[in-house]
């Protein structure tokens, strides 16, 4: 599977490479078994997020929540039983990392803070009878607007807002058509590696080409028939998304 290598300097170079390392040495150990890939990238996804809004977070004023995210994440991985049981796990973790980043980017405006909090009631409420694979969409689901928020906040003034509508008319949309929880999974889960590309590429222009690389990849992929595969594809290129950004941010933020 062709993936794009990002540099490991920066103040947290040496950690984003062994990230990486183990990612890519534990989803080839799992070749051949779908689930257990999609565990591993979605795992990997998960403590992802949560380094970034703690490498975001300047003044400490979020550290102590940010470090009990991710306790609560390494708790649930070692409770889960099963692949449902980890896909949950997973996926509210990056609900709950993304939910952090999106404070941090929309710092002191209102009506992101309102909207923020609205998006974290819902989707706990559906949390509370849910069944597993309805608990991980609901999550996914949720974080779909976080991330398009923070990706409106990084393009203000640019020509992106269209890019941005056009992705979330497409949530929209496949939203309306689901008919399972796993159309509500896979919907939310491309509408997010969609909406990341034009994140990673609004955060600095240098990074538009390895984007396009990985987009290219994750076009190619969708071809394939399997509901497992899509999502195995998905969470593996948001991943690559996720850590490119990352790897950049740690090595230019003083």
């Amino acid at each position: 599977m062709p993936m794009v290598y990002p540099p490991g300097q920066g103040k947290s170079g040496e950690y984003l490479m062994r990230l990486w390392r183990r990612y890519l040495e534990l989803f080839a150990e799992r070749e051949g078994n779908v689930e257990a890939q999609i565990v591993v990238a979605s795992y990997h996804v998960a403590e992802l997020f949560g380094f970034l809004s703690l490498s975001l977070d300047r003044d400490g004023k979020l550290r102590n929540l940010i470090m009990e995210r991710q306790e609560y994440f390494r708790e649930g991985s070692r409770r889960a039983e099963g692949f449902n049981d980890c896909l949950v796990n997973a996926t509210f973790a990056l609900y709950n990392h993304m939910n952090t980043l999106c404070h941090q980017f929309s710092a002191r405006n209102d009506s992101a803070e309102s909207l923020i909090q609205g998006i974290d009631e819902q989707v706990r409420s559906r949390m509370q009878q849910a069944r597993q694979l309805e608990r991980a969409a609901a999550a996914l689901r949720a974080a779909f607007p976080l991330l398009s928020l923070m990706t409106l906040v990084l393009g203000e003034g640019t020509s992106a807002t269209v890019a941005i509508r056009q992705v979330e008319g497409r949530f929209a949309a496949a939203s309306s058509r689901a008919g399972t929880d796993e159309d509500h999974l896979l919907n939310a889960l491309y509408r997010l590696v969609e909406m990341m590309q034009i994140f990673v590429a609004l955060s600095d222009f240098e990074l538009r080409d390895q984007v396009q690389q990985i987009a290219s990849v994750f076009k190619e992929e969708d071809q394939a028939p399997d509901l497992q595969l899509k999502l195995r594809n998905g969470f593996c290129r948001l991943f690559e998304l996720g850590h490119l950004v990352t790897t950049h941010l740690d090595e230019i933020i003083p």
